[in-house]
């Protein structure tokens, strides 16, 4: 495995939350039984220029998930004193967010110096470095930071994950498995039900966390997050060149309602059933870098741990995306045993890349590959 370092505090994308500085409010009148009340609502920047660098990729239905987080936020910005006098921080952002920052003739940067009286400074179009804030108090420069932050949070929010972090299953025993579970299954099919459906068996995984890339910076930035969430975080839980079994067994869906199906499951857990506590912790660490280091996507509150057996966004034809029938699935193949696998991959994969030359299934691309 090569080695790499871990990522320099303060040179991260910004954190995304954050107690300092004010945050823009509206506040609106409400007359309710002959008095007055006042709603505040934070400002939305909806009607910003939209920026989408990746607008050929649909969102996140996953092969797995939607699903998931694990809510780890940093609150302290890498803030220094410089020889004149000033207090100043500067950070990575996106190019492709840059002219969004700016806006129309410089309208939403001067609001922003203005709000906070600070100077801040953004490299011009297709322009490399980082946005640089100057200010007089180091709560100036924070409030400027966390208000640059939160736009960015919201503009990104709206965009579809280009990469994943992901636990590859790697057993021919459980793919061959999902074959016969998938044979079983469309030999009396319910409502609903189509070969279109079911994973892929080569693309089988576990899904981590899902990621917002946008350039070769924040790609190289994930892997150093990678390299080091396995060398700090991971290996204190899961000692290294040492075998560790993961069993898939059992089915379960992701909403209350088994006649209306949308996302079918198994369930994961440790072979060694004390282990099943640490392959959570694991997992809900891995996360919290991702979410420190302003990379991943935030969508619940912890990780769910799943294989994917079948999706209704897998659909294909007429009625894509509608749900299906799995009350005689689960009662007849509810303790379905798929198999074991060995935990000893991470990989960073690359959305969209699931086909090869001739158009056959494959498992995903990867940036990086993390092997213990």
């Amino acid at each position: 495995m090569t080695e790499m370092t871990s990522p320099r505090r303060g040179n991260h994308f910004p954190d995304f939350f954050t107690t300092k500085g004010p945050i823009p409010l509206n506040v609106t009148p409400i007359n309710f039984d002959n008095r007055i009340y006042y709603q505040a609502s934070i400002v939305s920047q909806t009607s910003e220029l939209d920026v989408d660098a990746r607008p050929h990729l649909k969102p996140y239905l996953d092969n797995d998930d939607e699903i998931i987080d694990c809510a780890d936020m940093e609150e302290n910005y890498d803030i220094s004193l410089t020889k004149s006098g000033k207090f100043q921080t500067s950070f990575y952002v996106p190019s492709s967010f840059h002219s969004f920052l700016i806006g129309a003739k410089g309208s939403k940067l001067k609001a922003f110096q203005r709000s906070t009286n600070t100077t801040i400074k953004i490299p011009r179009i297709n322009e490399r470095g980082d946005v640089v804030i100057l200010g007089e108090t180091e709560r100036q420069v924070a409030s400027a930071r966390t208000q640059i932050a939160m736009t960015i949070a919201q503009r990104k929010d709206r965009m579809p994950p280009t990469h994943f972090i992901s636990i590859p299953i790697d057993s021919t025993i459980i793919r061959q498995n999902l074959e016969k579970f998938h044979h079983a299954v469309l030999q009396n099919p319910s409502k609903g039900v189509t070969d279109s459906l079911f994973q892929k068996a080569v693309k089988v995984h576990l899904t981590v966390a899902v990621l917002i890339l946008l350039d070769d910076e924040e790609i190289e930035n994930a892997k150093k997050c990678l390299q080091a969430c396995y060398e700090e975080h991971i290996t204190a839980i899961f000692a290294k060149n040492k075998k560790y079994k993961v069993r898939v067994q059992g089915l379960e869906i992701m909403n209350d309602d088994p006649s209306n199906v949308y996302v079918l499951y198994a369930k994961v857990q440790m072979a060694d059933p004390e282990l099943n506590g640490k392959l959570q912790k694991m997992c809900d660490g891995i996360l919290s870098y991702f979410l420190r280091a302003g990379l991943a996507k935030k969508e619940a509150d912890r990780v769910k741990l799943h294989m994917t057996v079948m999706n209704a966004s897998f659909r294909k034809g007429n009625g894509r995306s509608m749900p299906f029938d799995a009350r005689e699935l689960l009662e007849e193949h509810g303790n379905f045993y798929f198999g074991e696998f060995e935990l000893k991959q991470l990989d960073l994969c690359i959305r969209g890349t699931t086909t090869n030359e001739l158009g056959e299934p494959k498992y995903y691309d990867t940036a990086l590959n993390i092997i213990s």
